[in-house]
Protein backbone atom coordinates (compact mmCIF):
# COMPACT_ATOMS: atom_id res chain seq x y z
CA UNK A 1 0.00 0.00 0.00
CA UNK A 2 2.08 3.00 -0.85
CA UNK A 3 2.05 5.91 1.36
CA UNK A 4 0.49 8.74 1.13
CA UNK A 5 2.94 11.61 0.85
CA UNK A 6 3.04 14.76 3.44
CA UNK A 7 3.28 18.56 2.73
CA UNK A 8 6.15 19.34 4.55
CA UNK A 9 6.07 23.31 6.59
CA UNK A 10 8.67 25.09 8.23
CA UNK A 11 7.51 27.13 10.69
CA UNK A 12 9.92 27.62 12.97
CA UNK A 13 12.25 29.01 10.02
CA UNK A 14 9.31 31.32 8.92
CA UNK A 15 9.27 31.96 12.64
CA UNK A 16 12.36 33.03 12.57
CA UNK A 17 12.38 35.76 9.30
CA UNK A 18 9.52 37.32 10.80
CA UNK A 19 11.12 37.41 13.93
CA UNK A 20 14.18 38.93 12.51
CA UNK A 21 12.53 41.46 10.58
CA UNK A 22 10.44 42.94 13.43
CA UNK A 23 13.96 43.31 15.13
CA UNK A 24 15.50 45.18 12.43
CA UNK A 25 12.81 47.56 12.00
CA UNK A 26 12.03 47.99 15.72
CA UNK A 27 16.09 48.70 15.64
CA UNK A 28 15.99 51.08 12.20
CA UNK A 29 12.73 52.99 14.66
CA UNK A 30 14.84 53.65 17.11
CA UNK A 31 17.62 55.02 15.58
CA UNK A 32 15.54 57.30 13.89
CA UNK A 33 14.58 58.86 16.62
CA UNK A 34 17.31 58.87 18.27
CA UNK A 35 18.59 60.55 15.58
CA UNK A 36 15.43 63.34 15.27
CA UNK A 37 15.65 64.17 18.87
CA UNK A 38 19.37 64.79 18.96
CA UNK A 39 19.56 66.74 15.84
CA UNK A 40 15.86 68.17 15.86
CA UNK A 41 16.73 69.57 19.30
CA UNK A 42 20.13 71.23 18.77
CA UNK A 43 18.21 72.97 15.52
CA UNK A 44 15.26 74.01 17.69
CA UNK A 45 12.82 71.65 15.65
CA UNK A 46 10.53 69.93 18.22
CA UNK A 47 9.99 66.11 17.93
CA UNK A 48 6.77 65.38 15.93
CA UNK A 49 4.04 63.62 17.86
CA UNK A 50 0.73 62.07 16.21
CA UNK A 51 -0.90 64.24 14.63
CA UNK A 52 1.39 66.83 14.40
CA UNK A 53 2.70 69.18 11.23
CA UNK A 54 6.57 70.08 11.51
CA UNK A 55 6.24 73.76 10.01
CA UNK A 56 8.71 75.36 7.78
CA UNK A 57 10.87 77.64 8.68
CA UNK A 58 9.18 81.41 8.10
CA UNK A 59 10.08 83.85 5.39
CA UNK A 60 11.60 87.00 5.97
CA UNK A 61 8.89 89.74 5.67
CA UNK A 62 9.54 91.93 3.44
CA UNK A 63 10.83 95.23 3.86
CA UNK A 64 8.96 98.12 2.09
CA UNK A 65 11.75 100.78 3.11
CA UNK A 66 14.19 98.99 1.69
CA UNK A 67 16.47 100.84 -0.43
CA UNK A 68 15.85 99.15 -3.49
CA UNK A 69 12.93 100.71 -3.50
CA UNK A 70 12.25 103.26 -6.16
CA UNK A 71 9.57 104.52 -3.87
CA UNK A 72 12.35 104.45 -1.14
CA UNK A 73 14.85 106.58 -2.58
CA UNK A 74 15.21 109.88 -1.10
CA UNK A 75 14.37 113.07 -2.99
CA UNK A 76 16.76 114.96 -4.86
CA UNK A 77 18.14 118.22 -3.59
CA UNK A 78 17.33 121.73 -4.81
CA UNK A 79 14.20 122.00 -7.29
CA UNK A 80 11.90 119.37 -8.47
CA UNK A 81 12.42 118.52 -11.56
CA UNK A 82 9.97 119.75 -13.79
CA UNK A 83 9.84 123.38 -12.89
CA UNK A 84 6.59 125.26 -14.97
CA UNK A 85 5.52 128.82 -15.77
CA UNK A 86 3.93 130.42 -12.83
CA UNK A 87 7.00 128.62 -10.44
CA UNK A 88 10.03 130.22 -8.34
CA UNK A 89 13.08 128.94 -8.72
CA UNK A 90 15.13 130.07 -5.96
CA UNK A 91 18.85 129.25 -4.54
CA UNK A 92 22.19 129.33 -5.27
CA UNK A 93 22.93 130.00 -9.03
CA UNK A 94 25.98 128.65 -10.90
CA UNK A 95 26.77 130.78 -14.20
CA UNK A 96 26.93 128.38 -17.40
CA UNK A 97 27.46 131.55 -19.73
CA UNK A 98 25.87 135.18 -19.42
CA UNK A 99 22.73 134.33 -20.13
CA UNK A 100 21.83 130.68 -18.79
CA UNK A 101 22.11 129.94 -15.10
CA UNK A 102 21.94 126.91 -13.07
CA UNK A 103 20.01 126.00 -9.89
CA UNK A 104 19.94 123.07 -8.73
CA UNK A 105 19.19 120.34 -10.86
CA UNK A 106 17.28 123.27 -13.06
CA UNK A 107 18.70 125.04 -16.00
CA UNK A 108 17.46 128.91 -17.04
CA UNK A 109 17.59 130.43 -20.22
CA UNK A 110 17.52 134.25 -19.45
CA UNK A 111 14.59 135.35 -21.36
CA UNK A 112 14.60 138.72 -23.28
CA UNK A 113 18.58 138.83 -23.34
CA UNK A 114 21.37 137.51 -25.84
CA UNK A 115 25.16 137.44 -24.51
CA UNK A 116 28.30 136.66 -26.41
CA UNK A 117 28.65 132.93 -26.59
CA UNK A 118 31.71 131.30 -24.68
CA UNK A 119 33.81 130.99 -27.64
CA UNK A 120 32.89 134.67 -29.10
CA UNK A 121 35.61 137.24 -29.63
CA UNK A 122 35.28 140.57 -29.61
CA UNK A 123 37.33 143.74 -30.15
CA UNK A 124 37.96 145.46 -27.33
CA UNK A 125 38.30 149.28 -27.10
CA UNK A 126 41.65 148.91 -27.65
CA UNK A 127 41.08 147.00 -30.62
CA UNK A 128 42.67 143.62 -28.89
CA UNK A 129 40.56 140.34 -29.94
CA UNK A 130 39.48 139.44 -26.09
CA UNK A 131 36.90 136.33 -25.27
CA UNK A 132 34.08 138.87 -24.95
CA UNK A 133 32.02 135.89 -23.83
CA UNK A 134 34.32 134.35 -21.32
CA UNK A 135 34.05 138.16 -19.81
CA UNK A 136 30.08 138.29 -19.95
CA UNK A 137 30.38 135.13 -17.83
CA UNK A 138 32.95 135.92 -15.23
CA UNK A 139 31.28 139.81 -14.80
CA UNK A 140 28.20 138.14 -13.76
CA UNK A 141 29.61 135.66 -11.52
CA UNK A 142 31.23 138.17 -9.49
CA UNK A 143 28.75 140.51 -9.86
CA UNK A 144 25.67 137.38 -7.92
CA UNK A 145 28.70 136.85 -5.63
CA UNK A 146 26.95 133.51 -4.20
CA UNK A 147 24.51 135.82 -3.14
CA UNK A 148 20.83 133.44 -3.84
CA UNK A 149 18.93 134.10 -7.18
CA UNK A 150 15.53 133.79 -7.21
CA UNK A 151 13.80 133.36 -11.22
CA UNK A 152 10.29 133.18 -12.01
CA UNK A 153 9.67 131.29 -14.69
CA UNK A 154 7.69 131.64 -17.79
CA UNK A 155 7.83 128.40 -20.02
CA UNK A 156 10.32 126.42 -21.62
CA UNK A 157 12.31 126.99 -24.76
CA UNK A 158 12.75 124.69 -27.65
CA UNK A 159 15.62 122.77 -25.92
CA UNK A 160 13.89 122.57 -22.59
CA UNK A 161 15.40 124.94 -20.85
CA UNK A 162 13.34 127.23 -18.26
CA UNK A 163 12.96 130.50 -19.51
CA UNK A 164 12.87 133.24 -16.57
CA UNK A 165 13.47 136.66 -15.27
CA UNK A 166 15.95 136.20 -12.62
CA UNK A 167 16.88 138.64 -9.57
CA UNK A 168 19.51 139.04 -7.44
CA UNK A 169 19.15 141.22 -4.25
CA UNK A 170 15.84 142.39 -5.84
CA UNK A 171 17.66 143.69 -8.92
CA UNK A 172 16.69 141.86 -12.50
CA UNK A 173 19.99 139.86 -13.80
CA UNK A 174 18.70 140.85 -17.47
CA UNK A 175 18.97 144.74 -16.92
CA UNK A 176 22.17 144.62 -15.43
CA UNK A 177 23.63 142.34 -18.18
CA UNK A 178 22.20 144.60 -20.77
CA UNK A 179 22.67 147.87 -19.17
CA UNK A 180 26.45 147.06 -18.84
CA UNK A 181 26.68 145.79 -22.02
CA UNK A 182 27.61 141.81 -21.33
CA UNK A 183 24.67 141.03 -23.51
CA UNK A 184 21.85 142.82 -25.77
CA UNK A 185 18.28 143.05 -25.98
CA UNK A 186 17.27 140.08 -27.82
CA UNK A 187 14.09 141.77 -29.91
CA UNK A 188 13.45 138.72 -31.90
CA UNK A 189 11.32 137.73 -28.00
CA UNK A 190 11.19 141.01 -26.08
CA UNK A 191 11.67 144.71 -26.24
CA UNK A 192 11.61 144.98 -22.30
CA UNK A 193 15.65 145.61 -22.28
CA UNK A 194 16.02 147.58 -25.23
CA UNK A 195 16.22 151.18 -23.22
CA UNK A 196 19.16 149.26 -21.38
CA UNK A 197 20.68 148.17 -24.07
CA UNK A 198 20.58 151.74 -26.06
CA UNK A 199 21.72 153.23 -22.76
CA UNK A 200 24.79 150.84 -22.81
CA UNK A 201 25.40 151.85 -26.27
CA UNK A 202 25.51 155.24 -25.23
CA UNK A 203 27.77 155.05 -22.07
CA UNK A 204 29.81 152.70 -24.62
CA UNK A 205 29.91 149.94 -22.13
CA UNK A 206 31.19 146.39 -22.00
CA UNK A 207 31.01 145.57 -25.74
CA UNK A 208 29.52 148.46 -27.16
CA UNK A 209 33.18 150.14 -26.20
CA UNK A 210 34.76 148.45 -28.98
CA UNK A 211 33.14 145.97 -31.95
CA UNK A 212 31.36 142.56 -32.00
CA UNK A 213 28.99 140.42 -33.83
CA UNK A 214 25.35 139.65 -32.52
CA UNK A 215 25.43 136.67 -30.68
CA UNK A 216 22.65 135.54 -32.78
CA UNK A 217 24.55 136.45 -35.82
CA UNK A 218 27.71 134.58 -34.44
CA UNK A 219 25.69 131.51 -34.10
CA UNK A 220 24.97 131.25 -37.75
CA UNK A 221 29.12 131.73 -38.22
CA UNK A 222 29.61 135.58 -39.18
CA UNK A 223 32.99 136.78 -37.15
CA UNK A 224 34.77 139.97 -37.60
CA UNK A 225 37.07 141.08 -40.15
CA UNK A 226 39.71 140.61 -38.60
CA UNK A 227 38.92 137.30 -37.31
CA UNK A 228 38.15 136.12 -40.85
CA UNK A 229 41.93 137.58 -42.04
CA UNK A 230 43.51 135.90 -39.08
CA UNK A 231 42.05 132.47 -41.00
Amino acid sequence: MAKRKQNRSYPRRSRGRSGSTSIIVSAIMAVAATAWYVWGDDVGIPFPTEGSVVASAPTAPSNPSSPSAPEASPAPAGPSASASAGDVLAGTASVIDADTLDIGKQRIRLVGVDAPESGQKCLDKDQKLVRCGTISANALDQWINRNPVSCNIEGKDRYQRNLGKCFVRDESVQDWLVRNGYAVAYRSYSTEFVEAEVAARNAKAGMWAGEFVMPWDWRKGKRLEVEIGMN
